[in-house]
């Protein structure tokens, strides 16, 4: 596979060439000038990736020999500072979590319109996470119940991992710095503020900071 190595590659991985065929405009709306290629399964996309400048993955779940999940993995090796988003039938929690946990910035369901999915898309190659609002909830609420290893929550209702997380909010870090203080992922810090927001009733860092505070909660760690 010839590839030209003046122009950015956005890597579809998909076994269904009619689905790959499908997303290409929206795609080129994203960014005219890339080249943009698909393949079927894990072992020719790593191949891509060896000899191209990926600027966006789009991956499966479902893929020949190896899924979707256990491919991010081999992917972020690859490029590590490449965007990577799942595009998935499923519209499960768990499997969100699962993709966001292997290392995908976004998990996209097939069933979005086209240009709320190219707004997805979009998200995720701008550096932002992207989780469908229909599943944000409950994705909140797998992530509370797995952030520490009891899953205990306090009187107001943090586990120890949202605590942390909340120090670090309050003391003006930013998301990447409370991940490598904590040793997690960023993905993981963000779904952890979700549900910070979530428990506080408020919809900003800077309002999450001042609730904690007037809760006397600000300095738990």
């Amino acid at each position: 596979m010839k590839i030209p190595p003046a122009k950015p590659t956005l890597l579809i991985i998909d076994d269904h060439p009619l689905f790959r065929e499908a997303l290409c405009p929206l795609l080129h709306g994203l960014m005219p000038d890339a080249h943009i290629v698909g393949v079927g399964d894990v072992q020719s996309a790593l191949e891509v990736a060896m000899a191209s400048v990926v600027r966006l993955v789009l991956i499966d779940y479902a893929l020949p020999r190896m899924n979707g999940i256990a491919a991010i993995p081999l992917l972020r090796q690859l490029l590590p500072s490449t965007p990577i988003a799942m595009v998935s039938a499923s519209e499960q929690a768990s499997d969100a979590k699962a993709a966001i946990a292997a290392g995908a910035r976004g998990f996209v369901p097939k069933s979005l319109r086209p240009q709320e999915l190219q707004n997805a898309l979009r998200q995720v190659l701008d550096g932002g996470c992207y989780i469908p609002a229909s599943m944000l909830e409950a994705f909140a609420g797998l992530a509370s119940a797995s952030a520490d290893a009891n899953g205990r929550e306090d009187e107001h209702g943090f586990t120890l991992r949202q605590r942390q997380v909340l120090q670090g909010l309050c003391e003006g870090l930013s998301n990447k710095e409370i991940a490598q203080r904590l040793d997690l992922a960023e993905n993981t810090v963000k779904v952890h503020v979700t549900a910070i927001f979530k428990v506080l009733g408020v919809v900003s860092r800077t309002q999450a900071v001042v609730q904690a505070r007037q809760f006397g909660i600000s300095g738990a760690r």
